[in-house]
């Protein structure tokens, strides 16, 4: 009975050694296999369709979050609701904004870029400054504080449409 149970404690350490061994050469071959550079590379050939492209995807986005905001506003949808719809919208611009500072734009573009990257910042800041609106709802705040950031989000917004301008008018 007792070389019964130490010849099957020995089979099952067998198993286990064997188990681990497979997995460390398996872990191996996998480390050998991944590449080293993990950076994100975008290629870019046409600058200015590249551009449309991320304005109009841009433009959808918070074309989606200001609807979002206006139903928050009329009570139409949860904060908590729109809180999630904002950080989402949030997370879509600044990948569009990691796209447009990894695309390798030629010199002539870097200009209409750059200031069109800085119109997608102050567009995810006023996102940012919508989140806080609903936070203040949710938290059954004054109107006072409500309406002064209604006042910087306006703000933001004209910010922003100028840098689009900008950008729009320093294109090659």
């Amino acid at each position: 009975c007792i070389r019964d149970s130490l010849h099957m404690a020995s089979r099952k350490g067998i198993a286990v050694t064997v188990a681990i061994l497979v997995g460390v050469v398996a872990a191996s071959f996998l480390v050998y296999l991944l590449p080293e550079d993990t950076t994100m590379k975008i290629s870019v050939s046409d600058f200015e369709k590249h551009l449309d492209i991320t304005k109009e995807r841009a433009s959808m986005e918070i074309t989606g979050v200001d609807d979002s905001f206006k139903k928050l506003m009329n009570n139409e949808i949860s904060p908590d609701e729109y809180v999630s719809i904002a950080e989402i919208s949030s997370l879509q611009l600044n990948s569009l904004i990691t796209e447009l500072t990894k695309s390798g734009a030629t010199q002539e573009w870097t200009e209409s870029y750059v200031n069109y990257i800085g119109a997608l910042k102050k567009l995810n800041d006023k996102i940012t400054e919508t989140i806080v609106v609903a936070n203040l709802i949710t938290d059954d705040s004054n109107s006072n504080s409500i309406n002064e950031i209604l006042a910087k989000i306006k703000q933001l917004e004209a910010e922003s449409f100028d840098l689009i301008k900008e950008s729009d008018n320093l294109r090659p």
